[in-house]
């Protein structure tokens, strides 16, 4: 949350003209419902089982249809038990999109519909919790500054390539 995963992201796919997909989105049409809704009506453990159901369905239609894909997770899917080593399993490169927590802070203060931000503590003590599982990330990137730049930046690095097989590259954010 505030690491501009759905701006980087969308940039990114149409600069390299790759598809596209948040998993939040495929969520929430999964469960017709919103996530805070989600949350507040089935609870957290649903939302999980929604969530990694989502994340081998996405995959598995980018393979399918052979289409190269960046795939936006939310912020507490990499950090559930299993879901680093079934990306790496798959072959699929992780990017880490990283800011200062500070940053990472004054972005969601303004942002609404996130069940598991309340208060700066507790942002604190979630993003200390999943940051071990963040550090397995294939690759990080500082995404701090303007997104057109971040996206200049994951190129530069050549963490993608354009061409040739389909691919999937999966954009972490650090906060639910």
């Amino acid at each position: 949350m505030g690491s501009g995963k759905t701006t980087i992201g969308t940039l990114l796919a149409r600069q390299l003209a790759w598809r596209f997909v948040d998993l939040d989105d495929r969520i929430e049409a999964s469960a017709g419902l919103p996530i805070p809704q989600i949350f507040e009506r089935l609870g957290e453990l649903a939302f999980r089982q929604i969530e990694a159901d989502q994340l081998r369905a996405a995959l598995g239609r980018a393979a399918e249809l052979k289409e190269s894909t960046v795939l936006a997770l939310g912020g507490g899917t990499y950090a559930q038990p299993g879901c680093p080593d079934f990306l790496r399993a798959a072959g699929v490169p992780v990017l880490w999109l990283d800011s200062p927590i500070e940053v990472l802070l004054s972005r969601c203060m303004t942002m609404t519909g996130r069940p598991l931000f309340r208060d700066e503590a507790s942002f604190s003590a979630l993003y200390t919790q999943r940051l071990p599982s963040y550090q397995l990330a294939d690759y990080r990137v500082d995404s701090s500054g303007e997104p057109t730049q971040v996206v200049a930046e994951i190129l530069r690095r050549a963490i993608v390539a354009s061409g040739g097989n389909p691919a999937h590259l999966v954009v972490e954010k650090p906060l639910p």
